[in-house]
């Protein structure tokens, strides 16, 4: 039994990731920028890197180190021009109370005829039941901006 209670535990868990990773795109697509760090635990980090998709090199754009620097990057930018995200290719392992995901991720930019493509690497932890980012880092594909 303890085997299946295990399994269990383990599919609903990749679940509540995948949700967790849901639940940021479709708050950046409806315009609900100022929601984000309430997925990331209070000194969850977010990066965002210009990259190349098959490359280690990469180049920091920004880095922010708690939920709070989160929102007060993210909070200003509604009502502007936006990502809508489509989330593909997720990958989640999980491990206990800890999980890693990647997925690729491209959006148009709503209101532009601009667009973006990149990679997400995300560390998530459960805590009391809850999933939340711990390490979000973005990394924006090398030329892959659409105008």
């Amino acid at each position: 039994m303890a085997d299946l209670a295990e399994r269990l535990d383990r599919i609903e868990a990749r679940q509540a990731v995948a949700d967790l990773i849901h639940a940021y795109a479709a708050f950046i697509r409806r315009d609900e920028p100022e929601r984000v760090h309430e997925l990331f635990l209070p000194d969850g980090t977010f990066e965002v890197r210009d990259g190349h998709p098959d490359r280690a090199e990469f180049t920091v754009r920004s880095h922010y180190d708690s939920a709070r620097a989160i929102h007060d990057y993210l909070a200003p930018n509604k009502g502007q021009p936006h990502p809508v995200p489509l989330i593909r290719n997720l990958v989640i392992a999980v491990d206990g109370d800890t999980a890693i995901a990647g997925s690729v991720m491209d959006a148009r930019i709503y209101g532009t005829a601009h667009g973006i493509m990149g990679e997400y690497h995300d560390t998530c932890r459960r805590v009391d039941g809850t999933w939340y980012f711990q390490a979000r880092i973005f990394t924006i594909y090398k030329d892959a901006v659409a105008l």
